[in-house]
């Protein structure tokens, strides 16, 4: 039974009826802040200070991080976002009054004190909830349409795929930071705080600043900031910029003075080009490298992120199909749903063993974009980007090790989105065509080439009032059979232990997003 269950036993399908939301970016300060009444969405801004802070999403070309840093009349200012959505997910062979629903729903709140030119204080709390999931007396450990920790990036928490999940809403410290400089030269940010390198809209090799990788599919970046010291030089003659990190935690280890793990960067600019370098050193391990750079061609923007990772620190899995499944380990006084789910952990490490590879592996991500007029006001941007993963797997059968709970944790394991060695996307955006100065749409693609899976969304938004925006969007999953975004289970429930589940072919939701 086993020998047939777990290979076929990945949830991925989680992934793709979850995971089809508006892609937004992290929400800025600008984005919570007012606009002015019929103003449009942003089409563009600049990016925050001279650092590469900046966040890429499918229907903007770059959005800056933090706001400037001059002192306003009133140096207090508390605001924030409330962001409610409805989505729904079908299932391949599934009726359509058996389709999935939910209601994720975020809010954020920010204080930002900033008393003079010279000083800044930032904290951004966030809480999540969705009222459609169970509560704590009816909720047992399953395997279904899941979502992430914070309840609206569309894209299931590998780590929540057989754990109990309730409506119990989650709250998160995002940011909390202070911000200063010294004889107006050097820059210190000291505190919780979201620091990004690199250049690529969709995969982000080089950010390795944060300790989890960015779905690009989620409705922004939800992820939570790296606490940390940053120190900005910045080289007025030149517009060049140095950058040095001093980073806390993160990585499980006992919370000590060599625990800690340092970072730096430069950035360099010539003419239209932009070049950043930056490494990431641990003790006891490899140093990490990143490196983007990004251009003017003709009337193409082009760019290119890498980075260089020893894979010696990374577990990695293998199948052996003909593997043997021992006895029974689980306690027999255990509730039925601990015994199973303790069998499946004992048969994925059993079916797919732990290994590593030696030396650096690269991942490298290109793309371009360019904007045509069409009209006299109008235009659109068309892009296309590649992604070759060096740590990821050519075989989609090792999915399920990967992606399954285990009796050992996996060092650094695989995550959606970087599970293959080759992916690619393409996106065409429409910002405020024609008369419609107010709406924006935008189709794109993703695919894993190595695997033959791909997700389609249509995104459409639209500025209804001042503050307020309403957001629909409507996704398509298809693709060779049990890959990355096509897996599905076709076991049946066990003792309302849900095991079985039919890939997803589309989701669809809407959404109202009021920010102040």
């Amino acid at each position: 039974m086993w020998g047939t269950l777990v290979p076929r036993a990945l949830c991925s399908a989680v992934l793709c009826c979850t995971a089809l939301a508006t892609a937004q970016d992290r929400p800025s300060e600008s984005d919570m802040f007012a606009k002015p009444e019929g103003s449009a969405p942003d089409a563009s801004a600049a990016s925050s200070g001279n650092e590469t802070e900046r966040m890429h999403t499918l229907s903007v070309p770059a959005t800056a991080l933090f706001g400037n840093d001059t002192a306003t009349a009133d140096p207090i200012t508390i605001g924030g976002q409330l962001y409610l959505r409805a989505q729904t997910t079908g299932l391949l062979n599934q009726q359509a009054e058996d389709y999935a629903f939910s209601m994720p729903a975020l809010l954020d709140l920010y204080f930002d004190a900033r008393p003079n030119d010279r000083v800044r204080g930032f904290a951004l709390g966030r809480v999540s909830y969705d009222p459609m999931l169970p509560d704590s007396a009816t909720a047992v450990p399953s395997v279904g349409t899941s979502a992430s920790d914070d309840g609206t990036s569309g894209s299931a928490s590998l780590a929540s795929l057989f754990g109990v999940r309730t409506n119990a809403p989650q709250v998160i410290l995002d940011q909390l930071w202070l911000r200063f400089d010294l004889w107006r030269t050097l820059y210190v940010t000291a505190g919780r705080q979201h620091v990004r390198w690199g250049t690529a809209r969709f995969w982000t090799p080089g950010d390795l600043l944060h300790l989890q990788r960015r779905n690009p599919l989620d409705v922004f970046d939800a992820r939570r900031g790296t606490d940390m010291l940053k120190l900005h030089l910045p080289i007025t003659s030149t517009a060049w910029n140095l950058y040095a990190y001093a980073i806390a935690g993160g990585y499980n280890d006992t919370p000590t003075l060599y625990s800690v793990s340092g970072a730096a960067r430069a950035e360099f600019v010539a003419g239209s080009n932009e070049l950043g370098i930056g490494a990431v050193l641990r003790r006891g391990v490899k140093p990490k490298f990143a490196a983007d750079l990004s251009m003017a061609v003709g009337p193409f923007d082009v760019y290119a992120e890498a980075s260089l990772v020893d894979a010696d620190e990374i577990d990695r899995v293998t199948y052996v199909p003909k593997a043997v499944l021992g006895d029974e380990v689980a306690a027999q006084d255990a509730s039925m749903a601990d015994r199973i789910l303790s069998r499946i952990k004992q048969a994925i490490d059993t079916f797919y063993p732990v290994y590593r590879n030696k030396g650096y592996k690269p991942q490298v991500v290109g793309g371009l974009s360019f904007t045509q007029s069409y009209g006299e006001n109008d235009s659109f941007t068309f892009g296309l980007e590649y992604f070759y993963n060096g740590l990821g797997y050519s075989d989609p059968n090792v999915y399920p090790g990967l992606l399954f709970p285990r009796l050992g944790r996996l060092q650094d394991p695989a995550s959606f989105f970087y599970l293959g060695q080759h992916y690619g996307a393409a996106f065409l955006a429409f910002p405020a065509p024609f008369s419609l100065d107010l709406h924006t749409f935008t189709l794109s693609t993703l695919c894993n080439i190595t695997d033959r899976t791909c997700i389609s969304r249509l995104d459409y938004t639209v500025q209804i009032l001042t503050h307020l925006r309403f957001e629909l969007f409507v996704a398509g999953v298809y693709g060779r059979r049990n890959g990355e975004f096509t897996f599905g289970i076709e076991t049946p429930s066990i003792d309302e232990v849900r095991l079985g589940r039919q890939p997803a072919i589309f989701n669809a939701g809407l959404a109202l997003r009021i920010g102040v």
